[in-house]
């Protein structure tokens, strides 16, 4: 897994190195090299130009040093600085290359400028603290505009205007078809915007030694970490090797969102599943998913009533892991969602269970360390009550529960003995369906031996694969929820290396 810093843990594994005698005008010498390098390679066959947007802090300093490097090798450096330089290392970096550029231009002299190949990106870096303005925002416009006419656009660490650590937009933002970000991802790489606002990402080590890095960072799920988790198949195993899933889920009108569960849980691994549902949907489970079985519970107005409470803590004998919420319904009973818990079996919970959950404190006081909470934003806001929070403090929030949590979102964070990013999926994703696949998935997990914060994690990165697998067959727009779940046998051999 990589790890992915924050923009103060960045600036203290900096001050750390620097305390130690490091030079910091060599850090920024050697970040210019790699910037350059990515300019050269970003330019088009018959270009030559490039445009360094320059800041007045350490992030313009690297646009500096680039500039004369890339006019040395032979490019048409033009800087473009947005006012007066403030650090030391980037006025010296300035002077000298001030000698080897083709030209230097003021910010409000942009007029005059024919728009070049390429625009290098150096106005904030990570240190952004505001929704830009001035002459930087109307660098940030200029960039933007020349790349709609076929300029190609490289940010140095971040796209400015982008939240180094939430992915989010205070204002306007550049819009990158490369960022190059020097020792280790940022958190706003991939969360909120980040991974639309960066375009590819390169990750450049400057030479700062990994003991300057913190601990704990958050960090990135990779294919390979999910391949060496999943659980063994030994070859005489049997279905009962692999777990008996119980998933509590649908209503009337909402019968797909519980077979789209107990299809993924299926495709996921899962032994037996089982789907305690109301008995007027049965017909429909059972016809949707051949391959589960059914266990009728009683309903009102066609949802689960008061007395599903006791036929579903006899449903839940022998089951190793269970699955509540999908389709569910806000007006299925709290008691069904009492009796799951309070069984102390290890459980997935999504959907309208956390909205039950959230409005009931004595339900919320049953979670525990082997309950898993999938909940996206708004859900995340109104368990705790909390609103305006990043995905990461939602997880953590969360978290105090004691149960493992996963807040969903472009890239979705998992908070648990650790906290995790992962960043596979696709917007082909954002329609009704998804979620509960997801939630099949980690339920299927649970049931062969995993422990709630592995099986989050695992089952979040197995679901984007398999999501990037179905809008590729099926694209953006028609893919289906019922695809994603068809495309997890891909998922699963892109994790085996």
């Amino acid at each position: 897994m990589q790890k992915v810093l924050t923009a103060a843990e960045m600036r203290q594994t900096e001050q750390a190195y620097f305390s130690q005698g490091a030079s910091s005008l060599s850090l920024m010498e050697k970040a210019a090299s790699f910037l350059a390098a990515a300019v050269w390679s970003a330019m088009p066959p018959e270009g030559k130009t490039c445009a360094f947007a320059c800041g007045c802090g350490g992030n313009g300093g690297d646009g500096f040093a680039a500039a004369q490097l890339f006019a040395e090798r032979g490019g048409r450096a033009i800087i473009v600085a947005s006012g007066e330089v403030r650090n030391p290392d980037a006025q010296l970096c300035f002077e000298r290359a001030r000698e080897k550029v083709f030209a230097c231009v003021k910010a409000d002299e942009l007029e005059t400028l024919p728009r070049p190949d390429v625009w290098a990106d150096c106005l904030y870096g990570i240190g952004l603290s505001r929704a830009p303005a001035g002459n930087e925002l109307k660098l940030i416009g200029r960039m933007n505009a020349d790349r709609a006419l076929g300029s190609r656009t490289v940010a140095c660490d971040i796209p400015s205007g982008l939240d180094a650590d939430t992915g989010e937009m205070p204002g306007a933002c550049v819009q990158a078809d490369l960022t190059v970000t020097f020792q280790a991802l940022k958190r706003g790489h991939l969360l909120g915007r980040g991974m639309e606002m960066c375009g590819d990402v390169r990750v450049c080590d400057i030479g700062i030694p990994d003991e300057f890095l913190p601990p704990s960072p958050m960090r990135l799920i990779e294919n390979a970490d999910v391949g060496t988790r999943l659980p063994s198949r030994p070859r005489a195993a049997h279905k009962n090797d692999f777990g008996h899933l119980l998933i509590v889920a649908g209503s009337l009108g909402m019968a797909g969102a519980a077979a789209v569960c107990a299809g993924a849980a299926l495709r996921t691994g899962a032994g037996l599943v089982t789907v305690a549902c109301p008995q007027s949907i049965v017909n429909i489970i059972q016809t949707l998913v051949p391959c589960a079985m059914c266990v009728p519970l009683s309903e009102k107005d066609g949802a689960l009533s008061d007395g599903a409470a006791e036929e579903l803590r006899l449903a839940l004998k022998g089951k190793t892991a269970l699955a509540i919420g999908p389709g569910l319904s806000r007006r299925a009973s709290a008691r069904c969602i009492q009796a799951a818990l309070e069984s102390g079996v290890k459980a997935v919970i999504d959907a309208d269970a956390l909205n039950i959950i959230s409005e009931q404190a004595e339900l919320k006081a049953l979670l525990h360390p082997g309950c898993a909470l999938t909940p996206h934003p708004g859900e995340a806001a109104r368990l705790t009550g909390q609103t305006g929070l990043s995905q990461a403090e939602y997880a953590l929030a969360l978290q105090s529960t004691g149960a493992a949590v996963l807040v969903k979102g472009a890239s979705s964070v998992i908070a648990g003995s650790g906290l995790y990013v992962s960043s596979s999926g696709c917007v082909g994703m954002a329609k009704g369906g998804s979620g509960d696949a997801l939630t099949g998935m980690t339920g299927a997990l649970l049931a062969q031996g995993m422990e709630s914060f592995e099986a989050l994690w695992a089952a979040s990165q197995l679901h984007g694969l398999a999501g990037e697998a179905a809008e590729k067959r099926f694209g953006k727009a028609s893919m289906l929820a019922t695809d994603l779940v068809d495309c997890i046998p891909e998922a699963f051999k892109a994790c085996a290396g």
